[in-house]
């Protein structure tokens, strides 16, 4: 039903990456539209987070391997793919409210009656968003934005770069070395006092890394490389695990101000932020703790010299 969330392009040292890479990127968003149903029937929460992860990766990718695409196609995919994941937005970060429930009644077992009636408005707030986003996919707008994009990506496999000569290894280095210069510098702009969106910055940061690290393995077979995807996944579980927190604060602070709630679950609510937000800090330490053996694993010889060519 779903593909693993890991990706790779299928490339060799002699590949033409402006042939590959196009034909990637229109397969992939096949594979998202495929996930479609999946998301109006209300199949199971992964279809809508597969359906994002999908249009992010893609969108990312063109951004991130810009030579690639000519730039009249980058003004039509950017916007239009960021209004297809924009819309499905609210929905997800519902689902994930709703799928760590278990999670928050351990944070406050003697608690539970009064999270049963706050869960009841968040799976209700669900249901209304969900329905909302089956009828968006439906209308002739979504289809619009559909056909602007599987055109646009359909022109950019018949593109020829002027400079097409660079090797697929050399490109793929260079790309892979610059984004690594990216993320230690954000890393170098985190301190305990770091607001939330700093280290947010971090972790978009991260992630493009790593999408260029996946997108491009079949080119690094050695052990090293490997190695590399793994500690950044490390750091993003818990750049992750923070971003989560800052949500989860910010959502029921919301439900706090807005919903009609008596005093017994309005003091339930106090109690669950008072405990995200003591989980935060906690993560915010853990993620300062790591960055240290980040920095260590970035600049040692063995990390970055197969990408020095």
């Amino acid at each position: 039903m779903f593909r693993k969330s890991s990706f790779q392009l299928p490339l060799h040292t002699d590949s033409e990456l402006d042939f590959v890479v196009p034909h990637f990127l229109l397969t992939e968003f096949d594979y998202a539209r495929s996930l479609e149903q999946g998301i109006v029937q209300d199949l199971d929460p992964e279809y809508t987070h597969q359906y994002r992860v999908t249009l992010r990766r893609i969108r990312s990718l063109c951004v991130l391997l810009r030579e690639l695409i000519p730039p009249f196609e980058q003004r039509i995919l950017k916007p239009h793919l960021k209004i297809m994941m924009k819309k499905t937005n609210k929905l997800r970060d519902l689902d994930v409210f709703i799928l760590d429930k278990s999670q928050y009644i351990e944070m406050l077992p003697n608690h539970k009656p009064s999270l049963e009636p706050l869960f009841g408005f968040i799976e209700s707030e669900r249901a209304y968003e969900q329905a909302k986003v089956a009828r968006w996919l439906a209308t002739k707008e979504y289809t619009m934005h559909c056909t602007l994009v599987r055109n646009s990506l359909l022109r950019s496999t018949q593109h020829e770069r002027v400079d097409n000569n660079v090797p697929a290894l050399l490109f793929a280095s260079q790309k892979v070395s610059e984004q690594f210069k990216k993320v230690d510098k954000a890393r170098r702009k985190i301190s305990d006092k770091s607001r939330d969106n700093v280290i947010h910055s971090m972790r978009i940061k991260c992630k493009a890394l790593r999408y260029l690290l996946e997108g491009f393995s079949a080119l690094y077979p050695s052990p090293q490389h490997k190695n590399n995807v793994k500690q950044l996944k490390l750091l993003q579980d818990k750049l992750g695990d923070f971003n989560d927190t800052s949500s989860q604060i910010e959502f029921f602070t919301q439900v706090k101000e807005a919903v009609n709630l008596n005093k017994q679950d309005r003091k339930t609510l106090k109690k669950l932020l008072n405990v995200l937000s003591e989980h935060h800090d906690t993560s915010r330490q853990t993620i300062l703790t790591h960055l240290d053996q980040f920095e260590a694993f970035i600049h040692d010889t063995n990390t970055q010299s197969l990408y020095q060519h």
